[in-house]
C-alpha cells in the first residue's frame, strides 16, 4: 500500500506541476498579448491624430474657398466625419514618412517598456502605398518564462511571442 501511495503522490505532484506551469504560461502569454496590443494601439493613435490634424487643415482650406454659385460646377467635399476622405496623397505619404515612423516606433516602444517589456519589434510601412486601404502597425513582444519542470524537460524556460496589430483606414 505504501508503494502505491508513493507512486500516486509522484503522479499527483507531476500533474500539479504541469497545471501550475500551464496556468502561469497562459497568464504570461495573455499579459504579453495585452502589452503588445496596447503598444500597437498607442502607435496607431499617433497616426490617427496626424490624420485628424491633416483633415482639419483640409477642411479649413475648403471653408476658406468661395462658395459655389448655383449654376457653376462645384467639387463635392467629403462629409465632416470622413477623415480619410479629406486626405490627399501627400497627406497619406506623410503618414509613413521617416519622421512619423520614428514617432510611431518610439511611442510603441515606450508603451511596451511601461508595461514591463524593454524590447519591442515595431513593423510600420516604410513607403506610401496608394492602393493600401489601411495604415497598419504591428508590435511583437518576446519574453522568456521559466518553467517549474525544468529538470524533467531539460529546459529552463519557454520563449513566448505575442504580436499586437492596429490599423486605421486611409481611404
Amino acid at each position: 500500500m505504501l508503494i502505491v501511495v508513493a507512486i500516486l503522490m509522484m503522479v499527483v505532484l507531476m500533474i500539479l506541476a504541469v497545471a501550475v506551469d500551464g496556468g502561469r504560461l497562459l497568464a504570461e502569454r495573455a499579459r504579453l498579448r495585452r502589452a503588445a496590443q496596447a503598444a500597437a494601439d498607442a502607435g496607431i493613435g499617433l497616426v490617427a491624430e496626424a490624420m485628424v490634424t491633416q483633415a482639419a487643415a483640409r477642411q479649413t482650406q475648403a471653408a476658406a474657398l468661395p462658395t459655389c454659385a448655383p449654376a457653376g460646377p462645384c467639387t463635392p467635399t467629403p462629409a465632416l466625419n470622413d477623415v480619410p476622405g479629406w486626405l490627399t496623397d501627400e497627406d497619406r505619404a506623410a503618414l509613413v514618412a521617416p519622421p512619423m515612423q520614428t514617432q510611431v516606433a518610439a511611442e510603441a516602444v515606450q508603451y511596451a517598456q511601461y508595461n514591463g517589456f524593454p524590447q519591442a519589434e515595431v513593423s510600420y510601412p516604410q513607403t506610401y502605398d496608394p492602393a493600401a486601404p489601411v495604415v497598419r502597425i504591428q508590435v511583437t513582444l518576446r519574453r522568456r518564462a521559466t518553467i517549474l519542470l525544468a529538470g524533467l524537460l531539460r529546459e529552463e524556460w519557454v520563449d513566448l511571442i505575442a504580436p499586437g496589430l492596429s490599423q486605421v483606414p486611409q481611404r
